[in-house]
């Protein structure tokens, strides 16, 4: 357990929200009474505070930290685990393990993936469990102010266990009684007995229950403070996302819909998605980070690994969309500007890229820019009302409900396409999925999840879709033009071992309730 969990008072010990230091060190518990920390609802939105700010931080590992910077790090090596993204060379090789899938077998060391996922997301944990502790209704201060501190502890809390599951085990339908995750619910220490694994059941419950208390508790609550807190909306959001796992259509539809329910909540445009996706102030975001320039942290972010046209990073390893999503979508469509468009020629039947280096790169994306390249003070984005009607329209379609589906997808796609309608017209009402990775898009749930690939493309991890609609995937269709095209014999296979993360020797050492046994199989 020591290895595993830094403390929450680095965070609570803080004067504001972008006071601390980018060191993420820890201090004994024996130094500062919790109770007298979390002596006023001011100092528990400090900590909550601190916790948000830890979402785009480094610091996970003892290496490799510039490719570990939190959320966004997730979304990138998810999306690069799947078919729709393409690093188009190794470059300094940050995320091209993840890519190749080279990541599982570096479980013992504590700079690799394994380590740093399973660090960041229960570290914020532990940070939460603090709260949840030490903060009562007996804590100096408003009800409301009482309610929006627990209820995002618990969302958070929620929102890290949901992706420690679907990280480290295979998805919930069908593995319900596989081994699951570590479970803490308490405040904890470096001599806290470490948790068993338990099963896949018993974390979906603790993360149901946890996120339905935050929905609860933010329904009356204080409103949104900043754009980085979780409020009512967002918490309903991440509820649609859990009910998609579990495949419990109706709780997913009438989550999305609540989540699209705030007032004023506006859909993007296509001048605003051509703005590089950098911006919180965007129209239809819900929830993210909002980076000022003396907290950025440059190489190590998510910007230094998308944006070719500086000279960091992603100039020498492009990430591009693939050439089959990429010719799904219109030429009438706004956001097939999104991709720098492919020069490409034949030889010996096999195709080439005619602009191999830097920006100009084909199929490179150009989606998310630096705010400015200057200062590197991009924000990130966690989660868009566009996301919610698109999870509407997939629950729906499942449903069978095809009418209010396809208004729910016109939604998104009407917006982003003039001619959207017309298209969306020739495809049949049906909720199967005919094809997995690319194929010819005849239904309506077809459509639904092209266009949530296309629209949430590096936004919400495709390797997480992958895994929950048990199809497997795979990259070598004809022409394809991925770098690295993987077995499909081996991928097409729902049950593959490889696109889930090994535990990380760390926490074998630190947590006597686990034997090797434990490790994760497909070693």
């Amino acid at each position: 357990m020591k290895n595993i969990f830094k403390l929450i008072f680095v965070f609570i010990l803080c004067v504001g929200y972008h006071s601390c230091s980018d060191k993420l060190d820890t201090v004994p518990t024996s130094e500062v009474s919790p109770q007298a920390v979390f002596s006023s609802t001011d100092a528990a939105y400090a900590a909550l505070g601190g916790i948000y700010r830890s979402t785009y931080l480094s610091g996970w590992t003892t290496g490799n930290q510039d490719q570990n910077f939190g959320i966004m790090s997730t979304n990138l090596y998810a999306d690069l685990m799947g078919e729709d993204m393409v690093q188009h060379e190794q470059g300094n090789g940050w995320f091209w393990y993840d890519y190749i899938y080279n990541v599982r077998s570096r479980y013992s060391s504590s700079s690799w993936r394994p380590y740093a996922t399973w660090n960041f997301y229960y570290t914020l944990i532990s940070n939460a469990n603090y709260i949840l502790t030490y903060v009562s209704d007996e804590t100096p201060g408003a009800q409301q102010d009482i309610d929006n501190i627990l209820g995002q502890a618990y969302a958070i809390r929620a929102y890290c266990y949901f992706y420690l599951i679907q990280t480290f085990q295979k998805t919930y339908i069908g593995h319900e009684n596989d081994p699951g995750i570590p479970v803490y619910t308490g405040a904890t220490a470096k001599d806290t007995e470490g948790k068993p694994r338990g099963t896949v059941q018993a974390t979906y419950d603790r993360i149901n229950e946890d996120i339905d208390k935050a929905i609860e508790l933010l329904k009356n609550a204080t409103p949104q403070k900043h754009i980085s807190n979780i409020d009512y909306y967002v918490a309903n959001g991440i509820k649609a996302r859990i009910a998609l796992v579990q495949n419990r259509w109706a709780d997913a539809e009438s989550a999305a819909k609540e989540a699209l329910s705030k007032d004023k909540l506006l859909f993007a445009q296509s001048s605003d998605i051509l703005s590089g996706f950098n911006n919180t102030d965007m129209p239809g975001v819900m929830w993210g980070a909002k980076i000022i320039e003396d907290q950025a942290t440059v190489y190590a972010s998510f910007g230094s690994h998308m944006d070719a046209s500086v000279d960091m990073y992603a100039n020498a390893s492009r990430k591009c969309i693939s050439n089959w999503l990429y010719d799904q979508i219109a030429d009438t469509d706004a956001r097939k500007k999104w991709w720098k468009t492919p020069e490409i020629f034949m030889v010996d039947g096999q195709p080439k890229d005619a602009k191999k280096t830097g920006d100009s790169c084909s199929y490179n994306q150009v989606k998310f820019r630096f705010k400015s390249a200057g200062s590197y003070a991009s924000d990130y984005i966690y989660m868009r009302a566009e996301e919610m009607a698109i999870t509407a329209a997939e629950a729906l379609c499942r449903q069978k409900k095809y009418t209010e589906a396809r208004g729910y997808i016109r939604m998104v796609g009407d917006v982003r396409d003039p001619d959207y309608a017309a298209r969306l017209a020739k495809v049949t009402d049906s909720d199967e999925q005919s094809f997995s990775s690319a194929g010819n898009v005849s239904t309506l749930l077809d459509e639904i999840l092209v266009q949530r690939r296309i629209e949430l493309w590096c936004e919400v991890g495709r390797i997480f879709d992958i895994l929950r609609m048990k199809k497997g995937f795979y990259r070598d269709w004809t022409d394809s033009n991925h770098a690295n095209l993987l077995d499909s014999k081996k991928t097409s296979d729902p049950e593959w071992w490889d696109p889930i993360l090994t535990i990380p020797q760390s926490e074998f050492d630190g947590n006597t309730s686990l034997t090797p046994a434990d490790q994760n199989g497909g070693l």
